[in-house]
């Protein structure tokens, strides 16, 4: 654990003892946010699949910790306040609470409902509680979360532009109305928002309390050091990097006549030690495309800030003092940066975003050996479908969930194995993988497999973790199937030598056993006897392949990781 004592030196207005006191009480209640949130969220993509985030920040919009949250839920939700407050202003009074899940006010995507509460004490604003959530369904066009094919804003949901959905503490009935009106499953989204809303009233409760015992001028104090203190440890990491510049150009799968090769993905990373700096340049990218994997401006963010910070180390606080010391530069309309109206961004959590989270920590790789990582599993494998339709085991009763199994590929890193459950750069292992059985459960689908598909990992002296390997189909009736995947052409590649894992393949499987490949955005319903079978891509090798143990090798082999053909052929012959 860093030494927070440093922070005693900074002002001397806050004992070194009330800090740390003060930083685990506040962690404390963003873990209470959460709890929260899992034990009412209705839809299974919240209780069982965790893909939400809860944090806050102070008045002045300063994030204290975001080690909790998904790291693209998380790495910018500082823009939600500061939107909260461009656009109510004074306005804001003890009790509002307010919905944002435009992707051009701070939010992700139009998927991540995300509620805003301003914390008073003794009439001054002291906080913002922020809980986000993925839903299930958010009124697209489609029955999905998702729809990478938009080709603009108005063919994506529902859009709440950060307005008002709580007045002294009472709902805004035309706001929930209008809601309830657009999406699917009505109820199902009604329980979510009081989930997130239990979570930003639980931590605004919290908060109110921790003032009233330690007393709101004495809090501000300790969040002013605690940044600085987080600011001098991001100095001191960043020293120990080797000064320089890379660039590098990564593709990401293309369904457009213009990138007959792929989307091309540029970065450059600039270090200076000296000043204990880190830029990141992502000017020189594509202008918007007419997808919906637009990013937007939070999730570059969040995909800079939280791929240095991994580098970094974890003594690091991942907090807005370190981030100052992070300088991104994007530029308006780029599909890498922020959108310009009326772009589509339904996407911007997963697809390019993957893929940028994953080339930061690469361009450190390329800087220094021994840092950084190769890319790891990009795009949602089929296995991590939205699924819609009736339930006859429940009145024929609609239903929409995304599923998240499966969800693995992670990249080798300089000196490690990728870590399986990784999941992608935006998640990092934090999204719990769903079971077998409450996925049967919740759905009317079957599990035929979930398995691990050997030799999908690239080989390094690292090698990258290997993807899934899963068959479901319906159980009764007819199930529509949407998914936003990629890697199927360009596959998660390695670094320093280390090789490509496996491209990603979904197929749909006739009852007669003819398979059909699905490509990438796929919309498919099943019938009763057919099958979907989705073979996820597994993370890029750290390496040359020549210099992994021969331990490693027998180990992955005798495991079913890898073939004795692969470990022949990739490691060399005698290894197995």
């Amino acid at each position: 654990m860093a030494d927070y004592s440093n922070a005693e030196k900074t002002r001397g207005t806050v004992d070194p003892y009330t800090v740390v006191i003060l930083r685990q009480r506040i962690e404390a209640i963003i873990r209470e946010m959460v709890n929260a949130l899992l034990k009412s969220g209705r839809s299974g993509v919240l209780n069982t699949a965790l893909d939400f985030s809860c944090s806050l920040t102070d008045a002045k919009f300063q994030s204290v910790s975001v080690a909790l949250g998904l790291p693209v839920h998380v790495g910018a939700i500082d823009l939600i306040p500061r939107a909260v407050a461009t656009k109510h202003g004074d306005r804001l009074r003890p009790g509002d609470c307010y919905v944002n899940n435009s992707g051009y006010l701070g939010n992700t995507h139009c998927a991540d409902f995300t509620l805003c509460v301003p914390v008073f004490h003794q009439g001054k604003l002291v906080f913002y509680t922020i809980a986000r959530a993925h839903l299930g369904d958010m009124g697209f066009p489609i029955p999905s979360t998702y729809n990478p094919a938009a080709r603009d804003v108005y063919e994506e949901g529902l859009m709440l532009p950060c307005v008002q959905i709580q007045r002294d503490g009472r709902d805004v009935e035309g706001v929930v109305d209008i809601c309830k009106a657009n999406i699917r499953a009505p109820e199902q989204f009604y329980g979510d928002y009081l989930a997130c809303l239990a979570a930003v009233r639980t931590g605004e409760r919290r908060l109110m309390e921790l003032c009233d015992r330690y007393g709101a001028d004495t809090i501000s104090c300790f969040l002013d050091e605690y940044q600085d203190h987080a600011e001098r440890v991001t100095v001191e990491a960043i020293a120990e990097l080797p000064a320089g510049c890379v660039s590098r150009t990564v593709r990401y799968d293309s369904e457009l006549a213009q990138y007959p090769d792929g989307i091309p993905v540029t970065a450059t990373l600039e270090v200076d030690p000296q000043a204990g700096r880190v830029t990141i340049d992502l000017s020189g990218n594509v202008d918007n495309l007419p997808l919906g994997i637009n990013m937007t401006e939070a999730t570059v963010l969040a995909s800079c800030r939280m791929g240095t910070c991994n580098v970094l180390g974890p003594d690091v606080p991942r907090a807005a003092g370190a981030f100052r010391r992070i300088d991104v530069k994007m530029r308006d309309g780029s599909a890498i940066g922020r959108p310009r109206f009326p772009a589509a961004t339904s996407a911007a959590t997963t697809n390019l975003c993957h893929l940028l989270a994953g080339h930061i920590q690469t361009l450190f790789a390329d800087l220094q050996d021994g840092s950084g990582s190769a890319y790891g599993s990009v795009g949602l494998p089929g296995s991590c479908p939205v699924v819609s339709g009736r339930d006859p085991r429940r009145g024929d009763r609609p239903f929409v969930n995304q599923i998240i199994m499966g969800y693995w590929g992670g990249p080798a890193v300089g000196g490690e194995d990728g870590w399986l459950t990784y999941g992608s750069a935006a998640s990092q292992g934090i999204l719990w993988q769903s079971s077998v059985e409450i996925v049967e459960q919740q759905q009317p689908i079957l599990i035929e497999e979930l398995a691990i598909r050997q030799d999908s990992g690239g080989a390094g002296e690292f090698q990258g973790g290997p993807g899934s390997r899963v068959v479901m189909r319906p159980r009764f009736g007819p199930v529509r199937f949407a998914i936003n995947a990629a890697a199927h052409d360009n596959p998660p590649e390695g670094v320093r030598g280390g090789a490509s894992g496996l491209p990603t393949r979904i197929s749909k499987v006739a009852a007669d056993g003819t398979a059909t490949d699905l490509g990438i955005t796929i919309d498919v319903t099943l019938q009763p006897g057919e099958r979907l079978v989705s073979e996820a891509c597994g993370g890029g090798g750290y390496g040359d392949p020549k210099r992994r143990a021969a331990d490693r090798v027998r180990r992955d082999v005798a495991e079913g990781w890898i073939s004795a053909g692969k470990a022949a052929s990739a490691y060399g012959s005698g290894r197995a």
